[in-house]
C-alpha cells in the first residue's frame, strides 16, 4: 500500500490562470488547506499502519512538515510572485 500521494497543481503562467489562483477571492488559499488536510491523513495513516500513538496537535505539526505540503508552498510562493509581476505589468507598473 502506497501512502503519501498528494497531488500538487501548478498555477501555469497565464495570467487568467494566475487570477484564479492568487486575485482577491482566489483558489490557494483554500487549496493550501486541501493540501494541509491531505498532508494531516498521510501522517495519520502512517502512525496507524505502524501502531503509533500520535496527539492531533503532533499530526498538524507533521503535516506542516511534510514533503508534499512544503512542495505545495514552494510551487505556489513562486505563482504568486508570478501572479505580482503580470498583475503590476497588466496595470502598467512595470
Amino acid at each position: 500500500m502506497k501512502i503519501g500521494a498528494v497531488t500538487i497543481p501548478d498555477p501555469g503562467d497565464e495570467y487568467h490562470d494566475l487570477a484564479a489562483w492568487y486575485s482577491g477571492f482566489a483558489y490557494a488559499e483554500s487549496y493550501r488547506k486541501v493540501v494541509l488536510a491531505a498532508c494531516r491523513e498521510v501522517v495519520r495513516a502512517g502512525a496507524v499502519l505502524s501502531g503509533q500513538k500520535v496527539t492531533e496537535a503532533r499530526l498538524d505539526d507533521l503535516a506542516r512538515v511534510h514533503p508534499s505540503y512544503l512542495e505545495y508552498l514552494e510551487v505556489h510562493l513562486r505563482g504568486r510572485t508570478r501572479w505580482e509581476q503580470a498583475f503590476l505589468a497588466q496595470g502598467g507598473m512595470r
